[in-house]
C-alpha cells in the first residue's frame, strides 16, 4: 500500500511539472498563431495580399519618364554609348553592370566579326490516308568582339535609375592613353520558325557574354552574361552578374519620354520591341535582332548550298556568311511602350 501510495504521489507530480512545462512552453504559441493565422487567413480572406499587387500594378501603370540623352545611345563625335542594368539591383550593382554593358554595346557596334547561317527546309509526304506538311526555318547569328581599351579613356557623363531600380549610364570613350585591358563580348542570335501542317511555332534567343580582363583588380565583376528565350509568347530571362544569377522580377515595365516621336511609314514591326519587361530587354534584343538583319545584307562572304531531294519532296537551302562591321544608329524612338531601332552597318576592312 505504501508502494502504491509513492508511485501514484511520483505520476501527480509528473503529470503537474509536465503541465507547468507544455504551458511555459506555449506561452510564445499565441503569438505565432496570430501571425501564421493572420498570413493564411486573415489576409487571404480579406485580400490584403491582391491589395499590395494591385497597389504595384497601378504604380505600374505610371510610365517611368526617360532622359532625353537614352534617347542618343550611340555618339560618334565625341563617342558615347548608353548602357542599361536589370531591374531591382542595389545602385552600386546596377551602376557597375550598367557601365560593363555600355562597354559591350560599344565593343559589338565597333569591332564586330559577324557569322550568320540560315537553313530553310521543306518537307511535304503524302500517303493515302495521310498528309505531312512541314517547314523549318532557322537562322543563327553570332557576334563576336574583342576589344583593348583603357579605363582612364572611359568618362561617365551621366546616370540615371529608374523607379524600378535599373541604372542608365551614359559614357563617353576617347582615344587618349595606353591600352591596358581587353574586353571581349560575345552576342547571339538564334530564331526557329517551325509550321507542321496545321501548328505553328516560333522561338528566339538572345544571349550576350562579356568577359572583362582588367591589368589590376577593381570592384567590378569581370564576367556577366544575359540570357532572353521566347517560345511563342512564353518567356525566360537568366542573368548572371557577380556572384551568381540573378532573379528577373515580374512586373509591367512601362516607359515613356519627354521628346514627342511620332509614327511614321518607315516604323515596322521588326522594328519594334516591347519595354513590357524592361529597358535592357528591349534595348539589346533591338540590337542583336538589327545585326541579324544586317549581316544578310553587308555580307562579305557568302556561301550557298541547295539540297533537293525529289522523291521525298523534301529541300534544304543553307546560306553561310562572314563578315566584320561597324554600325551606326538611324532610328533609336519610343512610341507605345515600344523601342523601334533601326542600325546602318557597313563592312569595316
Amino acid at each position: 500500500m505504501r508502494y502504491f501510495a509513492c508511485t501514484l504521489f511520483f505520476i501527480v507530480f509528473s503529470v503537474f511539472i509536465q503541465a507547468q512545462n507544455n504551458k511555459k512552453d506555449r506561452s510564445g504559441i499565441p503569438g505565432e498563431d496570430k501571425t501564421k493565422y493572420e498570413e493564411n487567413v486573415f489576409n487571404k480572406e480579406l485580400g490584403e495580399e491582391s491589395e499590395k499587387r494591385n497597389n504595384q500594378q497601378l504604380y505600374d501603370l505610371i510610365p517611368e519618364k526617360l532622359p532625353d540623352w537614352f534617347f542618343e545611345p550611340i555618339s560618334l563625335n565625341p563617342v558615347r554609348i548608353v548602357g542599361v542594368s536589370d531591374p531591382g539591383l542595389g545602385r552600386e550593382d546596377a551602376y557597375n553592370q550598367a557601365f560593363l554593358r555600355a562597354k559591350a554595346i560599344y565593343a559589338l557596334i565597333n569591332y564586330s566579326t559577324i557569322s550568320n547561317i540560315s537553313d530553310d527546309y521543306t518537307n511535304l509526304r503524302e500517303s493515302y490516308d495521310n498528309k505531312l506538311f512541314e517547314t523549318k526555318f532557322q537562322d543563327f547569328t553570332i557576334s563576336k568582339a574583342v576589344m583593348p581599351y583603357t579605363l582612364g579613356a572611359i568618362s561617365v557623363m551621366d546616370t540615371f535609375y529608374t523607379k524600378y531600380n535599373e541604372a542608365v549610364v551614359l559614357i563617353e570613350i576617347s582615344n587618349q592613353g595606353e591600352n591596358t585591358d581587353t574586353l571581349e563580348v560575345k552576342g547571339e542570335h538564334l530564331q526557329i520558325v517551325t509550321e507542321r501542317s496545321y501548328k505553328n511555332e516560333k522561338i528566339d534567343f538572345f544571349n550576350l557574354s562579356i568577359s572583362d580582363s582588367k591589368q589590376t583588380d577593381d570592384s567590378f565583376p569581370d564576367y556577366a552574361q544575359y540570357n532572353f528565350r521566347r517560345v511563342n509568347k512564353n518567356f525566360d530571362i537568366s542573368s548572371i552578374y557577380g556572384p551568381g544569377n540573378y532573379d528577373f522580377p515580374v512586373r509591367s515595365y512601362n516607359y515613356q519620354s519627354t521628346i514627342d516621336f511620332v509614327k511614321d511609314s518607315t516604323d515596322t514591326d521588326i522594328q519594334a520591341n516591347t519595354l513590357a519587361l524592361g529597358l535592357w530587354n528591349a534595348y539589346l534584343t533591338g540590337i542583336l535582332s538589327n545585326i541579324t538583319l544586317l549581316s544578310k545584307q553587308l555580307s562579305g562572304q557568302i556561301k550557298n548550298t541547295n539540297d533537293y531531294y525529289t522523291l521525298k519532296n523534301e529541300g534544304l537551302i543553307r546560306t553561310v556568311s562572314r563578315s566584320t562591321v561597324q554600325f551606326e544608329i538611324n532610328k533609336f524612338k519610343l512610341l507605345q511602350n515600344h523601342i523601334y531601332m533601326d542600325l546602318y552597318g557597313e563592312i569595316r576592312p
